[in-house]
């Protein structure tokens, strides 16, 4: 997580670990169950209006997932055969973060697909974490088919890897992992510290994540996860720099995934770089 938070807004986070520390005291599933919501509450950032215009430019449905509407959109290519792309943003973000890679993408002869994660950007919701996200992409996937390519950034790298594993899904040619990070622990143990929550409160989310899901908690690995995917073509860029997600957890994934690796150097955890773009391009398109 990001650890460039006002001062005075990390003093009101800390009031929030204080109570928690206290009532994992007494009852650890009750703060369990408040501080995984608190983990999970994105905010509710409205989509800006040149995002907007860009999305205008798809075709618009949705589907259901978890009973929330999902947004979803659609560039088609003029060649009716072209393969299709699926682009997975990260947290507290939406579809449109995706513009130039969808230009790039239909210039290079594809046709792409995108949808807004659970409460971001178009799509119902107000609790958004990997598992959620990977239901949502797994709805997607029998809903509309599956793609010749998958590119997720940061928390939608891990819905990708864990869509395609922890469900029976026919799985993409290919698939590109961006800023993804390993553990689903460190992201969550990082939280704790910013909360200053205690190791009580740490295992309380854990067993509560474990009793909504039935899943258990060291299951929830990018890293591990990304290694069953044996007959799919991936490749994980990474920056040295990146401030919410460190380049080892990049170079991890894709030892374990024995796949292709590009790591950059000053770009940071957004990955919007023309370089990284044409990066991705050039892998997608080789067959």
């Amino acid at each position: 997580m990001a650890t460039n938070i006002p001062e005075s807004t990390l003093k009101k986070i800390r009031r929030v670990g204080k109570g928690l520390n206290a009532l994992a005291a007494v009852s650890p599933a009750l703060a369990g169950r408040i501080a995984f919501t608190f983990f999970c509450t994105p905010k509710p950032l409205p989509v800006r209006e040149t995002d907007r215009n860009f999305l205008a430019t798809a075709k618009h449905d949705q589907f259901s997932s978890e009973g929330k509407m999902i947004r979803t959109y659609h560039w088609s290519n003029n060649n009716p055969q072209a393969p299709t792309l699926l682009f997975l943003h990260g947290w507290e973000s939406n579809a449109a973060r995706w513009h130039k890679y969808v230009k790039a993408a239909l210039a290079a002869g594809f046709s792409v697909s995108a949808f807004d994660a659970p409460a971001s950007g178009h799509s119902g919701g107000k609790l958004l974490n990997a598992w959620l996200y990977s239901k949502a992409l797994q709805k997607f996937l029998s809903r509309h088919g599956t793609p010749y390519g998958i590119v997720g950034h940061s928390l939608g790298g891990a819905a990708a890897v864990f869509g395609l594993t922890m469900f029976d899904t026919i799985k993409p040619e290919k698939v590109v992992l961006l800023a993804s990070f390993a553990e689903s622990t460190r992201v969550i143990r990082d939280f704790a510290g910013i909360l200053g929550a205690n190791e009580n409160v740490v295992q309380a989310i854990f067993r509560h994540i474990e009793k909504r899901s039935g899943i258990p908690i060291e299951a929830f690995s990018v890293r591990q996860k990304a290694g069953l995917l044996t007959n799919v073509s991936g490749l994980v860029m990474h920056d040295r720099e990146d401030e919410v997600a460190p380049v080892e957890e990049g170079r991890e994934i894709a030892r374990s995934w024995s796949c292709a690796y590009q790591e950059t150097s000053g770009l940071g955890h957004r990955m919007q770089d023309r370089q990284v773009v044409q990066a991705v391009l050039d892998f997608l398109k080789t067959p």
